[in-house]
């Protein structure tokens, strides 16, 4: 069973400062753990579940019996960030941040520019999976890739992508060139794109930071109705028009 001590360490997860501090994150959901004990791209430090949920995937988790805990639903409740309990959570080790060149170079890319809310960044994750954009940077104003918002946001997409930390002015581009998205600049169906593209995303309210702005190959701009009262798109729907664009091409 589940002790005090691993409530406490688990709850101290939920905040940026442990989760740096101890190097591990929390998912949870039954998709979510599913899709981690079938891919196991994490290292996996605890498995917290309900004895239901561990008779139904027997199979799934007996390699990882070492370090299975069932746990009751009353304590779940105490260490879940869900207003509806899940069957069972998972502690994994986080990765590093720091940028691997020869992954971020191996295809299409998307810098985040303070990107600040954990959904919108789930959503953009789970966009770059479905698009096979296999790396994501971020700059240090961003949301946290390990927020468990945007871990149950991602649908389990966290484990395909690969996640990066670095401020756009240490990144070094080699073959990608700059697309980004803005009010003001090529409409999205006269953009060439390039034959290998970094996708540059801004924040909410802000946009693409000036400094970013300045250093752009290509700024494009989604067309709207002339009638729209919207006066911009949320920042999750525009990548997934973006990409969209980017991969008809």
């Amino acid at each position: 069973m589940i002790t005090n001590n691993q409530i406490k360490f688990i709850k101290s997860l939920h905040q940026s400062k442990f989760r740096q501090k101890y190097n591990n994150f929390i998912a949870e959901g039954d998709k979510i753990a599913q899709e981690i004990l079938l891919n196991a791209r994490y290292k996996l430090i605890h498995i917290f579940a309900t004895k239901e949920w561990i008779e139904i995937n027997d199979q799934l988790i007996k390699p990882y019996a070492s370090i299975l805990v069932e746990i009751l639903p009353p304590n779940m409740s105490k260490i879940s960030t869900l207003k509806t309990n899940s069957p069972v959570l998972i502690v994994l080790e986080k990765k590093p941040e720091a940028i691997d060149y020869e992954k971020l170079n191996t295809g299409h890319a998307i810098f985040l520019d303070d990107v600040q809310d954990p959904g919108n960044l789930g959503t953009i994750i789970r966009i770059a999976d479905w698009f096979g954009m296999k790396s994501i940077i971020r700059s240090r104003g961003c949301a946290d890739f390990y927020n468990p918002k945007v871990i149950q946001s991602t649908m389990g997409s966290f484990l395909n992508v690969s996640l990066f930390t670095e401020d756009f002015n240490q990144v070094k581009l080699s073959n990608h060139k700059t697309v980004g998205a803005v009010m003001h600049g090529t409409s999205l169906s006269e953009l060439e794109w390039p034959e290998q593209t970094m996708l540059i995303m801004g924040n909410e309210g802000k946009g693409i930071s000036a400094a970013i702005h300045q250093e752009i190959d290509h700024h494009v701009t989604i067309p709207g109705s002339e009638d729209r009262v919207a006066d911009s798109l949320n920042v999750g729907m525009a990548t997934g028009i973006l990409c969209g664009a980017m991969f008809m091409k």
